[in-house]
């Protein structure tokens, strides 16, 4: 029988990426012309690289299915979050100040087959930020592609809801429920908070059980609707002063809402300035990638750092380097051999050159075509 990569590997990567799940946090705040995007990953694994993606990249989505697969050619440059190698981003922001970002929302429910090219979960993140600029252009996607419901027995356990924003400061949760897309917008979304429930439910247990103002510390547990009560006091409070001031104090949101050791990752998205800034469990250091020194042009590499590594000289300044297939694959290999990962899922390093190879196809127009 042929071997489908493509299809093990996002089989493997959704399997992964579920089994485990932990909760997540993510909340916009804004006001006076700032928007700032606060995202806590919290995970059992706080390995991963940040990707530097560029222009005119024609691509074809890994489906684990054999379904029409979704194509496109990417309009912007981004700057994504990804652990399970190059193309599956947990989130991330393109140079048009559009950020995407995922959690885990049980009950999720995607449309059935239908006439439109599909993408999986993770990619269609890739999809957003490649082919949009802001969330009235997300929104509109809906009626060109799907997300792939995953065959058994991933199917009840890959589930994803989103937070989206753009420079404008107009944001978006979007859910999948009852097979149909659920979206709260503008006045449908008073605040601008997710976490693991949905964005319903939250809201109604904020109804109930208020936060007192200014809020405290910390949420005064760590389930997901005490976060999103948490986050959306923070957000209200928010009073934009300076830059600095105003992403301290988002660290400060992601700080009250994490989850001690689960919090693997935290990232503030500076959409006004088109920077991003990072921390990671083990490096506390806070790193800076600034879209103003970047080059997403086409024909340009694409470029990785490791999500741990502190760059030399100005440390608060990531270095990024060529992601060749050597070090994609040094990645991959690191990520997938460890001693956790193939104890809950066995050998998967079969799957690394699939994912390598595949990416070969990710190449952009020849000149003057």
């Amino acid at each position: 029988m042929k071997d489908c990569f493509p299809a093990r590997i996002c089989s493997l990567a959704l399997l992964i990426s579920t089994a485990t799940a932990l909760p997540c946090t993510t909340f916009v705040q804004r006001g006076d012309g700032h928007v700032y995007f606060g995202r806590n990953l919290d995970w059992y694994w706080e390995n991963g690289i940040v990707v530097a993606n560029p222009r005119g990249l024609q691509k074809t989505a890994f489906l684990m299915t054999e379904h029409a697969p979704a194509r496109w050619t990417s309009r912007y440059g981004s700057i994504t979050f990804n652990q399970f190698g190059r193309e599956l981003p947990m989130g991330g922001m393109n140079e048009a100040g559009l950020v995407v970002e995922n959690m885990q929302l049980a009950g999720t429910s995607y449309a059935p087959p239908d006439v439109r090219p599909a993408l999986n979960l993770e990619q269609w993140i890739q999809y957003q930020l490649d082919t949009c600029k802001n969330v009235a252009e997300v929104l509109a996607t809906d009626r060109q592609v799907r997300i792939e419901t995953p065959p058994p027995p991933l199917r009840a356990e890959a589930c994803e809801h989103y937070l989206i924003c753009d420079a404008a400061g107009d944001c978006a949760t979007i859910e999948f429920l009852g097979g149909k897309t659920v979206v709260h917008r503008g006045a449908d979304l008073a605040c601008p908070v997710l976490a693991n429930s949905t964005y319903e439910a939250s809201t109604n247990y904020l109804g109930a059980h208020p936060v007192a103002s200014p809020a405290p510390a910390s949420a005064p547990d760590r389930g997901s609707l005490a976060r999103f009560g948490q986050a959306a006091a923070r957000t209200a409070a928010y009073r934009p002063t300076a830059p600095a001031a105003d992403i301290a104090y988002a660290f400060a949101t992601l700080d009250g809402v994490a989850q001690g050791d689960a919090t693997v990752w935290s990232i503030v998205y500076d959409v006004t300035g088109r920077q991003i800034h990072y921390r990671t469990r083990s490096n506390r250091t806070t790193r800076i990638i600034d879209f103003k020194a970047l080059d997403f042009a086409t024909g340009r590499p694409v470029l990785f750092a490791n999500i741990q590594t502190t760059s030399a000289g100005d440390a608060k300044t990531t270095a990024l380097a060529e992601l060749t297939e050597s070090r994609h694959r040094e990645y991959l290999q690191s990520f997938f051999g460890q001693p956790a990962v193939k104890q809950a899922f066995g050998d998967l390093s079969p799957v690394v050159e699939g994912l390598v190879l595949t990416l070969r196809t990710y190449t952009a127009p020849a000149p003057g075509r």
